[in-house]
């Protein structure tokens, strides 16, 4: 009797991440349009401190590649999203609404290859902890 319970046990961990997650990917939640948006918000806000190109300096992280994308993959667009509205500009948090913060992580998003889609990402907390950041599927 013990080894179907081991067995059902089993299943429901491994089923657990997929029935918590929404069935949404970071494939395709945002669009060309407001990427370039973000994009202007992050030259005027972000590339002081994280470079022009995302590269990171000597006291502030990367936002593109691997160690990026390491730290936020095992979260939701949410969490990033509200990071970037708490947090930043390092000189002004906070100030940057939801929807330029909903901006800046499109142009992140789409720098860390992301492909975007036909709507853009929303700035909503509760629909943006729907998608995951998850890796880029073939």
């Amino acid at each position: 009797m013990r080894a179907p319970l081991v067995i059902t046990i089993a299943l429901i961990a491994l089923a657990a991440p997929t029935m918590t997650r929404a069935d949404t990917t970071t494939q395709g939640v945002y669009t060309d349009d407001q990427a370039a948006e973000g994009a202007k918000l992050y030259a005027g806000q972000c590339a002081m401190c994280h470079g022009k190109r995302l590269e990171g300096t000597l006291e502030n992280p990367a936002l593109s590649g691997g160690r990026f994308l390491g730290n936020w993959s095992h979260g939701s667009v949410a969490a990033l999203a509200d990071y970037i509205h708490r947090a930043m500009p390092q000189m002004a948090p906070g100030t940057l609404t939801p929807e330029n913060s909903a901006r800046v992580v499109a142009y992140l998003l789409q720098q860390n290859g992301m492909p975007a889609g036909k709507a853009a990402l929303p700035s909503d907390p509760a629909a943006l902890a729907k998608i995951p950041i998850g890796p880029i599927k073939p």
